[in-house]
């Protein structure tokens, strides 16, 4: 397929303004399983597939949203999650009645910092009392929920890290909480692994409280949740960091062994900022080239039929993550490669088929991707947040 220079993205990027009304929906009555919101959201594709509003979707959507006419459902959203959570003690999976038994990848601190953040933009004058009402919740949740050790959280399981988790002791169902679903991580035991990415996340949410505190003008309650983190960050290095390989692995708790499969969540700790220099280092120079092919980063190294979160496939909030991560170390050129070839791969794959994907093949640009259970998906929230995101940070950088 021929490539689409970066100045030749401007035709994605009003599809992709011009999309976001096709996204929206406001349902704030129960209609079946599908549980009443208060305020408008966004789905992921435009289609009888989707109604409900996804945790994690949310805030890579909302990266496209900043900035437009549409920016106010980021505020949306974060107070559907937040509904969600005082009703049910758990913001789940989506807003269906049987995604109550999960979670997914808990972004809700790093959505409330963008809704914060639109609020200052507009000079709300109640900016304050959102960040400490919100972070107050998302306090709770994340001690309920993800520091849980027993039904229905089950998921501090091991050296204070935890799992990805679904109230049926299922693994398969694990792992659609990881919203890796399905790959090759974790062997498909999900239950007896520690994975990378959600305890870096949860470090993540660690210093959000921290810096929420700080802003609050509470000293000591910042000093407390950085502790948390210190604590976390070192048994992450403990049990997942491998020095012979230079990287991040998944950690099987039950046999005291890290999963030797690389995925691109090894990089997490990159993006939460918990890797020391010289392991950002040696990141980047021995595990980047594993995973970088013409049109971005490969999700795993592995390959199985069936597998949608794995080779050859890549997905926009990993290549957003990965790259939020190379940029926080310094790495600012290859930081900037792999956005240029993701928007190339992007817009190359518009201009064939007049349409945003989930996911795209990267390692051979203009091939299917590999459709696992759930087929190819047109729309899609998610690669048109971190699309518009990418391509006005490499218009800044002309």
């Amino acid at each position: 397929m021929e490539a689409v220079a970066v100045n030749d993205l401007t035709g994605v990027l009003k599809h992709t303004l011009e999309f976001w009304p096709r996204l929206v929906r406001f349902n704030p009555r129960q209609q079946g399983p599908l549980i009443g919101l208060p305020r408008p959201y966004l789905v992921p594709a435009d289609g009888p597939m989707f109604e409900e509003m996804y945790y994690w979707d949310s805030y890579f959507m909302g990266l496209g949203l900043v900035g437009t006419e549409y920016e106010h459902h980021i505020l949306d959203m974060a107070e559907n999650l937040a509904h969600l959570f005082r009703r049910f003690g758990i913001i789940p999976n989506g807003n269906r009645y049987y995604f109550l038994s999960r979670s997914q990848p808990p972004f809700f601190t790093a959505l409330i910092w963008m809704a914060y953040e639109v609020k200052q933009r507009r000079g709300d004058s109640d900016a304050d009392r959102y960040l400490a009402a919100m972070m107050r919740l998302a306090e709770v949740e994340h001690d309920i929920v993800w520091m849980g050790t027993a039904q229905p959280h089950y998921r501090q399981v091991f050296g204070g890290l935890s799992r990805y988790f679904d109230i049926n002791f299922l693994d398969m169902l694990a792992s659609c909480e990881s919203g890796w679903d399905h790959s090759t991580r974790c062997d498909d035991l999900w239950l007896q692994h520690l994975p990378v990415d959600l305890n870096s996340i949860l470090y993540v949410r660690e210093m959000d409280f921290a810096r929420a505190a700080d802003v609050l003008g509470k000293p000591k309650r910042a000093a407390t949740w950085r502790e948390r983190a210190a604590a976390r960050a070192e048994s992450m290095h403990r049990f997942m960091w491998d020095e012979e390989e230079g990287f991040y692995f998944d950690y099987d708790w039950s046999n005291r062994k890290r999963n030797p499969h690389l995925s691109l969540a090894g990089f997490y700790p990159m993006w939460a900022g918990l890797a020391t220099p010289e392991q950002a280092d040696r990141m980047v120079r021995t595990g980047l080239p594993r995973f970088e092919h013409p049109g971005g980063l490969v999700t795993t190294t592995q390959e199985q039929a069936g597998r949608q979160w794995a080779f050859p496939n890549g997905w926009a909030p990993l290549q957003w993550l990965v790259v939020a991560g190379l940029e926080r170390y310094g790495y600012a050129g290859d930081a900037h490669r792999i956005m240029t070839k993701w928007c190339t791969n992007c817009a190359a794959v518009f201009a064939a088929t007049g349409a945003m994907w989930e996911k795209y093949n990267v390692v051979q640009t203009g091939a299917g991707a590999e459709v696992g259970l759930y087929g190819s998906l047109a729309g899609f929230g998610w690669t048109n947040g971190v699309f518009v995101d990418f391509a006005r940070r490499l218009e800044a950088t002309k």
